[in-house]
């Protein structure tokens, strides 16, 4: 059999699974109940023909399972994996992501022009999906936000406060506050409703604010500054900027904690350099060196990087000179 570069059916399964939670087919069958494509269609609003077609497309994906038939045709319900990967609450659960990824691809067709221009094409930003972006951060690995709330802790001791900057929805303040640390949700105002949301009854228990760290960070004084994921999105001068910052609002003793990729050290570092390409102005993937700069010129020192079991990324380390910490 010829080899192939590519799973030959893998985009196509994602834009299937984004265009069944887009069009309504999933929420639809999302009660359990087994319902025929007539009834499926009329729920979501959508072509009953066209329906049945993507139902059986998803029965061949394991998605749907046709569980009755009759001479109308079949009745359709999500299979376990289906309910589990896209409806029900848990750790396996990857709706947003999924809706992410396809949003994604939008930049991706587009990369020819990038390499040509440089620049990643102008984009409408009212037509930015920001519920599903942050959303797919909270469907993240609960053992990769433990691995990342154990080794801050590891280093930090017993500290009893933490900023989580651009923290989404939340998922790694929460995980703080399950450890006995008062956490803050700094993130644009557009994020903090959707957080609330998404943390439900535990919302109470995370303190949000809502700004752009890229301006400003809250005042205060915290045990720990924490960036997931943020510092890839800018360029230095604004990394520069916002490590100093961070320094301002950090403890005596305290430390600040960038999780993020860096090239030459995390192996999906590249390919991460081209979704930044496309979808960022200044953004990219960054050094080790780059880091220890921005850090130690804006007066953090002790620091280190480590790599993070469960992510493929790294997390990279400093103190502001006092007492306590590292």
């Amino acid at each position: 059999m010829k080899a192939s570069l590519v799973d030959r059916g893998a985009v196509e399964r994602l834009l299937l699974l984004g265009a069944a939670l887009r069009s309504g087919l999933v929420d639809a069958l999302g009660s359990g109940e087994a319902l025929s494509a007539e009834h499926i269609a009329m729920v979501a609003g959508t072509d009953a023909q066209a329906t049945r077609i993507v139902l059986e497309a998803l029965v061949a994906e394991g998605i749907v399972q046709r569980v009755l038939e009759s001479e109308g045709g079949g009745f359709y319900a999500l299979t376990p994996q289906g309910k589990a990967h896209l409806v029900d609450d848990g750790p396996e659960l990857e709706r947003a992501a999924i809706l992410h990824r396809v949003n994604r691809l939008r930049g991706w067709l587009e990369l020819p022009e990038v390499i040509r221009t440089g620049s990643p094409v102008p984009r409408d930003p009212k037509k930015k999906d920001v519920r599903s972006m942050v959303s797919a951060m909270g469907e993240r690995d609960p053992e990769l936000v433990s691995e990342i709330v154990d080794l801050c802790l590891s280093l930090a001791g017993d500290i009893k406060t933490v900023l989580d900057v651009g923290g989404a929805v939340g998922h790694v303040a929460r995980e703080f506050t399950r450890r006995g640390v008062q956490a803050t949700l700094f993130d644009r105002e557009d994020v903090i409703p959707i957080a609330h949301e998404f943390l439900g009854e535990e919302a109470a228990s995370v303190t949000m604010i809502a700004g752009d760290f890229t301006e400003s960070l809250p005042p205060g004084s915290y045990d720990l500054v924490y960036f997931g994921n943020v510092f890839h999105i800018y360029g230095p001068e604004t990394n520069a900027k916002v490590s100093r910052d961070a320094l301002s609002v950090t403890s005596p003793g305290g430390l600040v904690a960038v999780q993020d990729y860096v090239w030459g050290r995390s192996l999906g570092a590249a390919m991460f350099a081209v979704n930044m390409l496309q979808s960022t102005k200044d953004g990219g993937v960054w050094t080790e060196a780059e880091y220890r700069g921005w850090l130690s010129k804006a007066g953090f020192v002790n620091i280190d990087v480590l790599d993070l079991e469960n992510a493929g990324t790294q997390v990279i380390v400093g103190q502001r000179p006092g007492t306590g910490g590292m």
